[in-house]
C-alpha cells in the first residue's frame, strides 16, 4: 500500500508506524478526525503484504462495534473506499457478522472467509462459545492466527462490561492461537 499518495493526519501516520512495528496502540481523537483510517490503513497494508505471502483465504482482522448500526454505516464506508472509481482492485473482502445476517449469509462467510470481520462483542463471544459445526466452528477456524483486533469506541466497553471484553480478548486470543495479535482501540471520548 503506498502512503505517499494520501494525505494523513499525524495520527494515522503514527497509527501506520505502530502497527508495522507490531504494536498495540489507542487512537483517542475527535469525531470525524479519521479514527476509522487509523486502523484501516494498517490492516488494508497487513492484508496485502500477507497475501503475497500466502494467497489462502483467511480472516487477519476483526473489527468489534458497540452497534451494528455502526458496523453497518463502517461496512459501507470501507467498500467506497476499497472500491472507489478509478481506483485498483485490492482484492480485499469484508463481511459482517453480527445476528442480523439470515442462515445463507452465515454459510456464505463461513465457507469463503473474508479479510476482515466486522462483529459486536456479543456476537464475537457467541461464534467462539457455540460450537456449531456448519457455520461458527468454521467461522473460528477462518480466523486462527488472527492478526488484529479492533475495538472501535473503546470508551463504551467500562464495568462489567469492560471486564467482559477483555476477558473476550483473553479467550480470543488463545482459542485462535493469535500469538501476535495487535489490539488497537478508538475513542473520541477518552
Amino acid at each position: 500500500l503506498s502512503l505517499q499518495s494520501l494525505q494523513l493526519f499525524k495520527h494515522q501516520m503514527e497509527a501506520v508506524t505502530k502497527a508495522r512495528q507490531g504494536r498495540s496502540y489507542v487512537v483517542t481523537t475527535g469525531t470525524g478526525s479519521g479514527k476509522s483510517l487509523s486502523f484501516f490503513l494498517p490492516i488494508v497494508d497487513h492484508v496485502l503484504r500477507a497475501k503475497e505471502k500466502d494467497p489462502t483465504p483467511r480472516t487477519q482482522a476483526i473489527i468489534i462495534y458497540p452497534m451494528n448500526a455502526l458496523a453497518n454505516s463502517q461496512m459501507e464506508e470501507m467498500g467506497k473506499f476499497l472500491k472507489n472509481p478509478g481506483a485498483i482492485d485490492l482484492g480485499i473482502t469484508i463481511a459482517r457478522y453480527t445476528g442480523q445476517e439470515s442462515d445463507a449469509e452465515r454459510r456464505l462467510l463461513a465457507a469463503n472467509p473474508p479479510d476482515i470481520l466486522l462483529t459486536n462483542f456479543m456476537m464475537l463471544e457467541l461464534i467462539l462459545t457455540r460450537f456449531d459445526p456448519e457455520v461458527d466452528s468454521k467461522v473460528v477456524k477462518n480466523c486462527e492466527g488472527l492478526e488484529f483486533l479492533v475495538l472501535d469506541e473503546l470508551h463504551t466497553y467500562r464495568g462489567r462490561q469492560g471486564a467482559d471484553v477483555a476477558l473476550l480478548v483473553r479467550r480470543l486470543r488463545q482459542r485462535l492461537k493469535a500469538d501476535h495479535l495487535l489490539c488497537i482501540g478508538t475513542s473520541a471520548t477518552m
